[in-house]
């Protein structure tokens, strides 16, 4: 029987890793079905059994009676970022590397970090900055867009880094009071909903059994991420868990490797060890300002 270690940081550590190894396992999944269904039923059937696998959770925890505050404003707002950033992500997602689209996706936080600065004034230092800046180095050391070889999937990438950013930006709006599994259920139906017009809009088909079979693998793993990073959040603080983090890199270049046979190059390669490098410093940074905070 598999024991977890008594050691709070380091289980909170174990389970990070946990959630992105389930993230990057849905994300492969979603690939390989890609090749043979379009993107808007991909998202509705694997949303439909998100939404069934959490319904269960909040009625396990008896949230249902909590399920109206799904209709509230912030929610609203923040699932329809969610759904465009699905949308994107998705669709670059069967026309780049998986390791590349993952290594754009890590520069989330730094995007975070500059929006808030932007448009909610809040204070960044030089040195966060810096890292900002190193960080959107490495995607276009990733994306490398240019007029001779322009590809509108890789401007898609950096569009969807922009949207999580917002959409992460909206969820620490949401008050308290509304529970995490009924804003992901809330998020889920909304997701769910637009895969089903953007179906309609693509011409929908019958999904094969194997198909079927895939999807609700791959709802199964996005699922238990999220509860994964939930346990994460409860145990530990984001600072302290943020390079576990990073071993999304890790099973997303094995994963291209090893299921789609690509391999990335030398240039993108340095790009990722860009962009982590400053999220962890940006990290670093984030965990010294609030200890500060904390001392006055």
């Amino acid at each position: 029987m598999l024991r977890l270690p008594q050691n709070i940081a380091l289980r909170a550590g174990l389970f990070m890793v946990l959630a992105m190894g389930s993230f990057v396992a849905n994300d492969t999944i979603v690939k390989l079905v890609g090749k043979s269904l379009p993107v808007g039923e991909i998202i509705m059937v694997r949303g439909a059994i998100t939404m069934l696998l959490i319904g269960a959770i909040c009625a396990w925890q008896g949230l249902l009676p909590e399920l109206p505050k799904i209709g509230q404003r912030s929610v609203l707002l923040r699932s329809t970022f969610d759904l465009i950033a699905t949308v994107a992500f998705v669709t670059a997602l069967m026309h780049m590397q998986i390791a590349n689209l993952t290594a754009v996706m890590q520069a989330v936080p730094l995007a975070v970090a500059l929006l808030s600065m932007v448009f909610l004034k809040e204070q960044v230092g030089w040195r966060r900055m810096s890292a900002i800046f190193g960080g959107f180095i490495g995607v276009l050391m990733i994306v490398r867009p240019s007029v001779s070889s322009f590809n509108a999937y890789e401007l898609l990438a950096l569009l969807i880094v922009f949207a999580v950013a917002i959409r992460d930006i909206l969820t620490k709006r949401i008050p308290a009071r509304i529970p995490t599994f009924v804003v992901a259920l809330g998020n889920a139906g909304f997701v769910t909903a637009g895969g089903a017009l953007l179906s309609l809009a693509e011409g929908a088909q019958w999904p094969e059994p194997w198909q079927l079979a895939l999807l609700a693998l791959a709802a199964v793993f996005l699922s238990s991420g999220y509860l994964f990073m939930v346990a994460t959040l409860r145990l530990g603080e984001l600072s302290g868990t943020a390079p576990f983090r990073y071993s999304i890199m890790v099973f997303a270049i094995i994963s291209g490797i090893a299921v789609f046979g690509e391999f990335p190059d030398r240039i993108a390669i340095l790009g990722m060890v860009l962009i982590v490098a400053s999220g962890l410093y940006a990290a670093h940074r984030e965990a010294i300002r609030a200890r500060s905070r904390k001392d006055q």
